[in-house]
Protein backbone atom coordinates (compact mmCIF):
# COMPACT_ATOMS: atom_id res chain seq x y z
CA UNK A 1 0.00 0.00 0.00
CA UNK A 2 2.73 2.32 1.18
CA UNK A 3 4.31 1.48 -2.66
CA UNK A 4 1.06 2.33 -4.15
CA UNK A 5 1.11 6.03 -2.64
CA UNK A 6 4.36 6.11 -3.00
CA UNK A 7 4.03 6.03 -6.91
CA UNK A 8 0.86 8.04 -7.24
CA UNK A 9 3.01 10.91 -5.72
CA UNK A 10 5.86 10.36 -8.01
CA UNK A 11 3.07 10.57 -10.98
CA UNK A 12 1.48 13.91 -9.40
CA UNK A 13 4.34 15.96 -8.48
CA UNK A 14 6.78 14.49 -11.73
CA UNK A 15 5.06 13.04 -14.06
CA UNK A 16 2.19 15.01 -14.56
CA UNK A 17 3.18 18.42 -14.85
CA UNK A 18 5.94 17.05 -17.46
CA UNK A 19 3.14 15.26 -19.12
CA UNK A 20 0.75 18.38 -19.42
CA UNK A 21 -1.50 16.30 -16.75
CA UNK A 22 -4.46 18.04 -15.62
CA UNK A 23 -4.87 18.28 -11.73
CA UNK A 24 -7.59 19.45 -9.64
CA UNK A 25 -6.48 22.45 -8.59
CA UNK A 26 -6.43 23.35 -12.13
CA UNK A 27 -10.69 22.52 -12.97
CA UNK A 28 -11.90 25.60 -14.30
CA UNK A 29 -14.70 26.91 -11.97
CA UNK A 30 -18.25 26.67 -12.52
CA UNK A 31 -20.26 29.71 -10.93
CA UNK A 32 -23.56 29.64 -9.16
CA UNK A 33 -24.90 31.14 -12.22
CA UNK A 34 -23.87 28.88 -14.51
CA UNK A 35 -20.52 30.82 -15.72
CA UNK A 36 -17.61 28.63 -15.93
CA UNK A 37 -14.48 30.60 -15.50
CA UNK A 38 -10.78 28.86 -17.08
CA UNK A 39 -7.59 30.72 -16.46
CA UNK A 40 -4.91 30.54 -19.23
CA UNK A 41 -2.43 30.45 -17.25
CA UNK A 42 -3.30 27.29 -15.23
CA UNK A 43 -6.05 25.13 -18.12
CA UNK A 44 -3.88 24.28 -21.17
CA UNK A 45 -4.98 20.58 -22.09
CA UNK A 46 -2.67 18.26 -23.64
CA UNK A 47 -5.07 18.11 -26.47
CA UNK A 48 -6.42 21.22 -27.11
CA UNK A 49 -2.88 22.69 -27.15
CA UNK A 50 -2.07 20.44 -29.69
CA UNK A 51 -4.54 21.05 -32.08
CA UNK A 52 -3.75 25.01 -31.35
CA UNK A 53 -0.40 24.40 -32.34
CA UNK A 54 -0.98 22.27 -35.56
CA UNK A 55 -3.42 25.14 -36.55
CA UNK A 56 -0.87 27.50 -35.56
CA UNK A 57 2.52 25.94 -37.84
CA UNK A 58 -0.23 25.53 -40.77
CA UNK A 59 -1.13 29.30 -40.48
CA UNK A 60 2.49 30.29 -40.28
CA UNK A 61 3.02 27.69 -43.01
CA UNK A 62 6.07 26.76 -41.14
CA UNK A 63 7.84 23.46 -39.64
CA UNK A 64 8.15 23.61 -35.44
CA UNK A 65 11.51 24.37 -35.71
CA UNK A 66 10.96 26.97 -38.09
CA UNK A 67 8.01 29.24 -35.91
CA UNK A 68 10.35 28.43 -33.61
CA UNK A 69 13.58 30.30 -34.95
CA UNK A 70 10.84 32.81 -36.31
CA UNK A 71 8.71 33.66 -32.93
CA UNK A 72 9.69 31.66 -30.73
CA UNK A 73 6.57 28.99 -30.88
CA UNK A 74 6.40 26.05 -29.38
CA UNK A 75 3.80 23.89 -27.99
CA UNK A 76 4.80 25.21 -24.41
CA UNK A 77 4.32 28.76 -25.36
CA UNK A 78 0.60 27.46 -26.43
CA UNK A 79 -2.30 27.74 -23.53
CA UNK A 80 -5.53 25.91 -24.99
CA UNK A 81 -8.69 24.48 -23.78
CA UNK A 82 -11.57 22.68 -25.28
CA UNK A 83 -15.38 23.25 -24.60
CA UNK A 84 -18.84 23.16 -26.52
CA UNK A 85 -19.67 26.80 -27.52
CA UNK A 86 -22.48 26.05 -29.13
CA UNK A 87 -24.14 22.86 -27.78
CA UNK A 88 -23.46 20.46 -31.26
CA UNK A 89 -21.63 17.67 -29.21
CA UNK A 90 -18.37 18.81 -30.75
CA UNK A 91 -15.69 20.76 -28.33
CA UNK A 92 -14.10 24.54 -29.74
CA UNK A 93 -10.74 24.63 -28.84
CA UNK A 94 -9.89 28.53 -27.21
CA UNK A 95 -6.71 29.17 -26.68
CA UNK A 96 -2.97 31.55 -27.12
CA UNK A 97 0.17 31.33 -28.08
CA UNK A 98 2.54 33.66 -25.95
CA UNK A 99 4.75 35.05 -28.50
CA UNK A 100 5.39 38.60 -29.84
CA UNK A 101 4.32 37.45 -33.29
CA UNK A 102 0.84 37.49 -31.63
CA UNK A 103 0.99 39.76 -28.42
CA UNK A 104 1.11 43.74 -29.72
CA UNK A 105 -0.49 47.00 -28.02
CA UNK A 106 -3.96 45.85 -28.02
CA UNK A 107 -3.54 42.49 -26.51
CA UNK A 108 -2.59 39.01 -27.17
CA UNK A 109 -4.74 37.26 -30.20
CA UNK A 110 -7.12 34.94 -29.23
CA UNK A 111 -8.14 31.86 -30.88
CA UNK A 112 -11.52 30.01 -31.16
CA UNK A 113 -11.20 27.04 -32.95
CA UNK A 114 -14.29 25.68 -34.71
CA UNK A 115 -13.74 21.79 -35.96
CA UNK A 116 -15.83 21.56 -39.82
CA UNK A 117 -14.94 18.33 -41.80
CA UNK A 118 -11.67 17.61 -40.00
CA UNK A 119 -10.07 21.12 -40.43
CA UNK A 120 -10.31 23.90 -37.85
CA UNK A 121 -11.23 27.78 -38.23
CA UNK A 122 -10.61 30.83 -36.52
CA UNK A 123 -13.61 32.28 -35.36
CA UNK A 124 -12.85 34.87 -33.19
CA UNK A 125 -12.26 38.52 -34.76
CA UNK A 126 -10.46 40.59 -31.67
CA UNK A 127 -7.85 40.62 -29.03
CA UNK A 128 -7.85 40.01 -25.73
CA UNK A 129 -5.28 41.38 -22.94
CA UNK A 130 -3.96 38.65 -20.23
CA UNK A 131 -1.32 41.26 -18.80
CA UNK A 132 -3.79 42.44 -16.12
CA UNK A 133 -5.79 39.35 -15.76
CA UNK A 134 -5.64 35.34 -17.61
CA UNK A 135 -9.45 34.84 -16.77
CA UNK A 136 -11.36 34.23 -19.58
CA UNK A 137 -15.39 33.26 -19.06
CA UNK A 138 -17.81 31.51 -21.01
CA UNK A 139 -21.18 32.41 -20.33
CA UNK A 140 -24.57 30.72 -19.14
CA UNK A 141 -26.25 32.59 -22.57
CA UNK A 142 -25.99 32.85 -26.40
CA UNK A 143 -26.12 34.69 -29.10
CA UNK A 144 -26.94 33.40 -32.79
CA UNK A 145 -26.52 30.04 -31.20
CA UNK A 146 -23.20 30.35 -29.80
CA UNK A 147 -22.10 31.24 -25.44
CA UNK A 148 -20.91 34.93 -25.15
CA UNK A 149 -17.46 35.09 -23.75
CA UNK A 150 -15.72 37.33 -20.91
CA UNK A 151 -12.22 38.35 -21.09
CA UNK A 152 -10.21 41.31 -20.05
CA UNK A 153 -8.87 43.75 -22.59
CA UNK A 154 -6.88 46.78 -23.47
CA UNK A 155 -8.58 49.50 -25.57
CA UNK A 156 -5.90 51.63 -26.53
CA UNK A 157 -4.47 50.74 -22.94
CA UNK A 158 -8.00 51.35 -20.85
CA UNK A 159 -7.75 48.50 -19.18
CA UNK A 160 -11.31 46.63 -18.70
CA UNK A 161 -13.33 43.69 -18.78
CA UNK A 162 -15.00 42.88 -22.40
CA UNK A 163 -17.61 40.46 -23.51
CA UNK A 164 -17.88 39.64 -26.95
CA UNK A 165 -20.65 37.68 -28.71
CA UNK A 166 -21.12 35.85 -32.22
CA UNK A 167 -22.26 37.38 -35.11
CA UNK A 168 -23.48 34.27 -37.10
CA UNK A 169 -19.47 34.30 -38.61
CA UNK A 170 -17.30 35.15 -35.69
CA UNK A 171 -16.65 36.30 -32.11
CA UNK A 172 -16.15 40.19 -31.82
CA UNK A 173 -16.60 43.13 -30.16
CA UNK A 174 -18.05 46.08 -31.53
CA UNK A 175 -16.51 48.73 -28.99
CA UNK A 176 -12.97 47.57 -29.00
CA UNK A 177 -12.34 46.73 -32.62
CA UNK A 178 -13.71 50.62 -33.13
CA UNK A 179 -11.55 52.28 -30.62
CA UNK A 180 -8.11 50.16 -31.29
CA UNK A 181 -9.04 51.22 -35.13
CA UNK A 182 -9.29 55.29 -33.63
CA UNK A 183 -6.06 54.53 -31.86
CA UNK A 184 -4.84 53.37 -34.66
CA UNK A 185 -5.48 56.88 -36.81
CA UNK A 186 -2.55 58.96 -35.30
CA UNK A 187 0.08 56.64 -36.89
CA UNK A 188 -2.01 55.51 -40.41
CA UNK A 189 -5.13 56.07 -42.25
CA UNK A 190 -8.35 54.93 -39.66
CA UNK A 191 -10.94 54.31 -42.24
CA UNK A 192 -14.92 53.57 -40.53
CA UNK A 193 -15.64 51.27 -42.81
CA UNK A 194 -13.62 48.79 -42.18
CA UNK A 195 -15.26 47.79 -39.31
CA UNK A 196 -18.80 47.93 -40.51
CA UNK A 197 -19.02 43.93 -41.11
CA UNK A 198 -19.08 44.25 -37.20
CA UNK A 199 -21.48 46.20 -36.22
CA UNK A 200 -24.30 44.71 -34.08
Amino acid sequence: MQKIWILFLICLFIICPVLGCPVTKNKPITHPDGTIEYDFSKQSQPKARKILYKFVLKELNKTPREAQDFANITPKTVSAFETDLNGDGKKEIIGVVFSTYYWGTAGISLFILEENNNNYQNIAKYMINIETNMSFYVLPYKTNGYKDIKYHSSIAFDFKPMQAKFNGKYYYNYEQEKKFLEYLKDFSEYDESEITDIKE
